[in-house]
């Protein structure tokens, strides 16, 4: 069965009262059950998603298919790597985040069969629609890389995705007190370009500031033929990495 749940205004509070795959009938205030089909079906309630809701919710009705109860905002991990915020900053309870007129469908997407508008939900649920946005990310696939997921966490091997990950990337760097530190680009779809560099030149600073720059080497390994895929920013990150 599908866990659907319209996020007006006057239920927002009731949020403390979800678990996952529960729901409390005791009060009036319960989410009740709602339609099947939809003029707009957005599927993934992240960043992307929620905001394409938002711009769709005064033309028609709209079901964000998200499954989890939190929301994380992916970028602000760079910045808990680098000792600036806590990763409790980047979350948010899921009903917060998409838009009060949205039907929110707490549930995920098995299949997608566009000949006859229509999305299956992992529950067995079946959702129609006129319009669909797929907005569901990428799975990051840590697996795909030999002995990574094994090592990540441990012996300095970080990474600032997923939540928590980044809180060891923290751990690592604000403990370095000389050493080699090695930042990567993969061979494979990210979520940010920019995210590897992000984090390295962050770090340069806290070092910096740490008094012992002088006595660390911080080397960039890409898979790109350039330091960034756009030229006009390739050229200006050359010159500020060789500083």
């Amino acid at each position: 069965m599908i866990s659907n749940f319209r996020c007006d205004q006057n239920v927002r509070h009731c949020i403390s009262m979800l678990k996952l795959g529960t729901r409390d009938l005791s009060n009036p205030l319960v989410l009740r059950r709602f339609a099947s089909h939809y003029k707009f079906v957005v599927a993934g309630g992240g960043s992307g998603g929620c905001a394409v809701a938002s711009n769709l919710v005064n033309h028609g009705s709209v079901a964000v298919i998200e499954p989890t109860l939190h929301h994380y905002y992916q970028p602000m991990w760079t910045l808990v790597g680098a000792g600036i915020k806590k990763t409790a900053d980047s979350r948010n309870d899921q009903i917060n985040c998409i838009p009060g007129q949205a039907t929110w469908l707490r549930t995920s997407v098995s299949s997608f069969n566009p000949d006859d508008n229509t999305v299956m939900t992992l529950d067995g649920g079946k959702i129609t629609y006129d319009y669909l946005v797929v907005a569901l990310g990428l799975e990051v696939r840590f697996d795909k890389i030999k002995g990574l997921k094994e090592s990540l966490g441990t012996n300095g091997v970080c990474s600032n995705y997923g939540p928590g990950n980044a809180d060891y990337t923290w751990e690592v760097l604000s403990s370095i007190k000389s050493g080699k530190l090695l930042f990567t680009f993969p061979n494979a779809p990210i979520k940010c370009a920019g995210a590897p560099q992000k984090i390295m030149y962050l770090a340069e600073s806290h070092l910096r500031k740490a008094g012992v720059r002088g006595s660390c080497t911080l080397d960039y390994h890409t898979a790109l033929p350039a330091i960034f895929g756009v030229p006009k920013y390739a050229e200006a990150l050359t010159k500020a990495s060789s500083r």
